[in-house]
């Protein structure tokens, strides 16, 4: 693997560990890790390495965790959108 593959296969590896545990799709998981990195003010290559490590350590900061629960659960138990009125 090249220096420039290696932050490719990491975020990869992050959202496909996302997709897993969240219950959702690749596109929703890369959406949940670049929502994490914005709301931590976490560099997005930084989050990922730290969701990856996370896969195989159990552990994760605090406020990762909680913003990864958070944004996990805002895409649930959403109503349906009604008809246009």
């Amino acid at each position: 693997m090249t220096l420039t593959e290696r932050p490719h296969r990491l975020l990869d590896e992050a959202t496909d560990i996302v997709a897993i545990v969240g219950g959702v799709t690749r596109d929703r998981a890369r959406a949940v890790l670049r929502a994490m990195a914005a709301h931590t003010r976490i560099k997005e290559q930084h989050v990922a390495e730290l969701v990856v490590e996370w896969a195989t350590s159990g552990r994760l900061p605090a406020d990762l965790l909680r913003e990864l629960r958070h944004q996990l659960d805002s895409g649930r138990g959403a109503p349906a959108p009604g008809p246009a009125r």
